[in-house]
Parts: structure tokens; C-alpha cells; sequence
């Protein structure tokens, strides 16, 4: 009896080591950190380090849809950011105005109108909040500042820049990512400018692919974030590459990961005939390696990949603070921020509303 006692307890001591074993191979990181001329690189493979779901998502909010109405709808999702009390402010082009919300989702304010005068939006494209000042960008060529309570500031003309994207790092610095569509070689530019748009610099420059055959609605371009202690993250998508600049504007560090390219489909094509009609079809037969991300509080990313799960979301890769491809995971929206461990998405209702969901975003390795 002893001896099979003991035989038992042999088996499960085996069994809990095997297991253990298997845990330890799925979380090994099979990557590579090298140095070349001062600049970090990170390569990963295709395959993440953590081959079972590490992330829980689980809703927290929803706000806007087409339950909402009267002046506290938004008629549409460009931006959004929260302040140091998780207070919501949406962006709305369709709206010229922005629209603020506590962060159990109760209305508060709604500041702008449509204009081309002092405090007033005419096309606003993005939003960013640091510290005790609201920056709006707009594409008439201009950049906005309120205050959190939605007082005019200031505003200043961006000259012959157009700014797809801007962002206003813990310094007042402000970067934009320029289309410089002009020239020979047309480019997306990532750019810094002072407090009052003074450009410092360029940082960054995206060449637009095959320029000479025209834009196409499938090419790849570029995205940026500002990362822990004023880093500007910088992607080049077509190669699945992110670069990091210091607060001095020095490539400091490279983050690159394997992929196998994504054919872009036939429904794909029809669906983007239908939003552009003007459209004739594309000229690439595959999409880019990434897409958009975004940035949390600790230097995690989240970026898009073109592949899809079987319920029709988007797949996006997670990387944590040093680089290290550590799981995938399916969104159902668009994410637009990812702060204070909650995670900001644009979806749309069945009637075809725009509307903001806040996820809770947790890791198990925590």
C-alpha cells in the first residue's frame, strides 16, 4: 500500500513539473536585444511569448449611441483624452466642439463652436490633454488651447503644415505628423514645435510609397505616441518597425517583430469603393505590417495587426515596456487611448452611432 502510495505521489510530483515546464516554454521570450551605433534593438519573433490569453478586457462605460440625444450627444468620434480625474473629453468634427463627461459617463460641459475666430473649431482632428491645458488641432491649419473648464487660451496658425495628427508631450512641446504630399519625394514628417509652434525639428520622415502612381486608400502610414518620459514612438508600418526619440530628438531604441503579410480582400476593396467612390481599386495587393496603436502610461503598446478572429475583430499585438512581443488579443473597436490601466475605444451602435467604450484591461503577470 505504502509503495503505491508512493507511486502516486511520484506521478504527480512529474506531472506538476512537466506542467510547470510547459508554462515556462510558453513564456520564454525567443527574441533578440542587440546595440548598433548606440541605438537599441529589439527584434521579436512572430509568435508572442505568452501563447495563452495573459489580458483580461471586460467593459466599464459606455457612453453616447443612439439612446443619447439633446445637447449631450456627440455626433461623431475624433479624439479623446482624460484628465488627472479621468474626466472624458470626446472630440467631435461633426460637432465643431468637445464634449466632457466625469468618468462614471454623467454630462458635464460642451466648449467650442464652429468658426474660424478666437475659441472657435472649423475641422478639429485631435485632441491633447497635459496638465491643466486642453490642445485641439485643427485641419484649416491651427492649433487651439483651453483650459479644462473649456476657457479660451490661445491659438496659433500652423503656417503651411498640415497636421494629420498632434500632441503635446509633459514640457509643452508640441509634435505633429506632417503630410507633406508636395515635391519630389512626398513624406509624412514627424515634427516638434515649441509652446507656440516654433518648429524645433524633424524627427522622423515616412517616404509615401510609390508616390508617382498616386494616394491610395490601402498604403501604409505612419502613427505616433508620446510614451513614458517624453519619448515619441514613431512607427513605420510597412515594415513593422517602432522608433523611440528621446526628449532631444535621438533614435534611442528600435522595436521590430516579424509578421507575415495580410492579402487585402476582395471584400475589402468593394467595401472602400463604396466609402470612395471616386476610387478606382488599389494598387497593393497586401496591407502593411501594422497599424495604429497606442501607448499606456508604462510604456506598453497595442498595435494593430490586419488579421482578424473569428468574430470579425481586428487582432492586435501587445508589447510590454522593454519591447517584448507578449500576447495578441481581439479588439472590437478602434483604441484611441490607454491610460490608468483603462482602455478608451470608438465603436459604433446597431443604428450606426458613434459611441466611446472604456475597457478594463488587466494583465495577469501583474
Amino acid at each position: 500500500m505504502k509503495l503505491r502510495n508512493c507511486l502516486l505521489l511520484a506521478m504527480l510530483l512529474s506531472f506538476i513539473l512537466v506542467a510547470v515546464a510547459c508554462r515556462q516554454e510558453k513564456a520564454t521570450w525567443r527574441g533578440t536585444i542587440s546595440e548598433e551605433n548606440g541605438v537599441t534593438i529589439i527584434k521579436n519573433p512572430a509568435e508572442p511569448m505568452y501563447a495563452e490569453q495573459v489580458l483580461t478586457l471586460e467593459k466599464e462605460l459606455t457612453v453616447g449611441g443612439a439612446s443619447t440625444g439633446g445637447e449631450i450627444a456627440f455626433s461623431s468620434l475624433e479624439g479623446v483624452d482624460i484628465d488627472e480625474d479621468e474626466n472624458i473629453f470626446i472630440l467631435s468634427a461633426k460637432d465643431a466642439a468637445v464634449f466632457v463627461y466625469d468618468r462614471s459617463g454623467m454630462f458635464m460641459r460642451k466648449f467650442g463652436r464652429r468658426g474660424q475666430g478666437p475659441g472657435e473649431l472649423l475641422t478639429p482632428a485631435a485632441i491633447s490633454i497635459r496638465a491643466d491645458r486642453v490642445m485641439i488641432s485643427d485641419l484649416a491649419r491651427k492649433i487651439s488651447f483651453f483650459s479644462l473648464s473649456g476657457d479660451f487660451i490661445n491659438s496659433f496658425s500652423v503656417g503651411q503644415y498640415l497636421l494629420l495628427g498632434t500632441s503635446l508631450d509633459a514640457r509643452g512641446n508640441i509634435y505633429g505628423l506632417e503630410a507633406g504630399m508636395s515635391g519630389d519625394n512626398p513624406a509624412f514628417k514627424l515634427l516638434k514645435f515649441d509652446q507656440e509652434m516654433k518648429l524645433k525639428g524633424e524627427l522622423a520622415r515616412y517616404l509615401v510609397p510609390e508616390p508617382q502612381k498616386g494616394l491610395d486608400p490601402f498604403m501604409s502610414s505612419p502613427f505616433f505616441q508620446i510614451g513614458p518620459d517624453n519619448t515619441v514612438i514613431f512607427s513605420r508600418p510597412e515594415s513593422y518597425i517602432f522608433e523611440y526619440y528621446d526628449d532631444n530628438g535621438k533614435l534611442i531604441r528600435q522595436v521590430k517583430k516579424a509578421y507575415k503579410p495580410v492579402r487585402i480582400t476582395d471584400e475589402e476593396k468593394n467595401e472602400m469603393k463604396q466609402k470612395l467612390p471616386s476610387h478606382q481599386g488599389s494598387r497593393f495587393a497586401y496591407h502593411p505590417g501594422c497599424g495604429i496603436f497606442v501607448c499606456n502610461d508604462q510604456g506598453w503598446l497595442l498595435v494593430q495587426t490586419f488579421e482578424k478572429s473569428a468574430a470579425g475583430y481586428y487582432i492586435f499585438d501587445v508589447f510590454d515596456e522593454q519591447g517584448r512581443f507578449l500576447t495578441r488579443i481581439p479588439l472590437p473597436g478602434e483604441p484611441k487611448i490607454w491610460k490608468k490601466s483603462k482602455l478608451y475605444c470608438r465603436e459604433e451602435d446597431e443604428a450606426g452611432f458613434q459611441l466611446l467604450i472604456r475597457y478594463s484591461l488587466k494583465s495577469k503577470l501583474e
